[in-house]
């Protein structure tokens, strides 16, 4: 499952989820970006269809603005 947000011009997330990981309580991403929305919105439009080939397929930790280790540096 894919899902965008912004709230404002300068201020957009987007994100990929498992379906099968929606039951938990707060889900990890498989792949998730934030910034302007003109950065977010075509990076999301170039993600392959789930369960393609290059596909992101492991998950992440949850979508958050707390960066943990192992996260990249924004």
């Amino acid at each position: 499952m894919d899902m965008f947000m912004a709230s404002a011009a300068d201020d957009a997330i987007a994100a990929r989820f498992r379906i099968e990981d929606l039951e938990l309580g707060s889900p990890p991403a498989v792949w998730h970006r934030h910034g302007p929305v003109a950065d977010v919105v075509p990076a999301l439009l170039e993600l392959p269809p789930h369960n393609s080939p290059g596909a992101p397929r492991l998950a992440r930790s949850p979508v958050s603005e707390l960066w943990l280790p192992g996260d990249p540096l924004r």
